[in-house]
């Protein structure tokens, strides 16, 4: 008999962290598809997966993940953090609405056009995001260590 134990947070944060890169990857793909049913029916998928795995990660990063460990060495950053946490709620916020939307239509194709460039704004503001929260934490890494120069 075999038994697991939880993984460590930062292992946790870690996949969920690759999991949220592929399923971006893939609603980016998925918008380089013509938008049918079968694409409607994709996009729900990855949507759906996507607003399950968000309230985790952002719930890794905020309690005790990276971000209380940034909070911890450089306090004055606090405003920097509060911001990407309003970028959580915004970001996770207007996926739903896009997903609910979505779902709720009948007919596909009368929202297809509309639905196609917020999803896509969507994505780049995530990865934005993304790329301002490594920024953070590769600076909270250069302050630690004295990584200046």
């Amino acid at each position: 008999m075999t038994f697991s134990r939880p993984a460590p947070p930062r292992d946790a944060y870690a996949r969920y962290s690759m999991l949220e890169y592929l399923l971006i990857g893939d609603l980016h793909d998925l918008l380089e598809e013509p938008l049918d049913a079968e694409t409607r029916r994709w996009l729900l998928a990855v949507l759906d997966e996507l607003l399950n795995l968000l309230p985790n990660e952002f719930k890794y990063e905020d309690q005790g993940g990276y971000f209380a460990d940034v909070c911890e060495q450089n306090p004055n950053w606090s405003n920097i953090i509060d911001h990407l946490h309003r970028q959580h709620e915004g970001l996770y916020s207007s996926l739903l609405e896009l997903r609910n939307r979505i779902s709720k239509e009948q007919c596909f194709d009368f929202i297809a056009n509309e639905v196609k460039p917020k999803l896509s704004h969507w994505v780049a503001a995530a990865q934005r995001h993304r790329d301002r929260e490594q920024r953070l934490l590769v600076s909270a890494f250069d302050t630690t260590f004295g990584g200046e120069g």
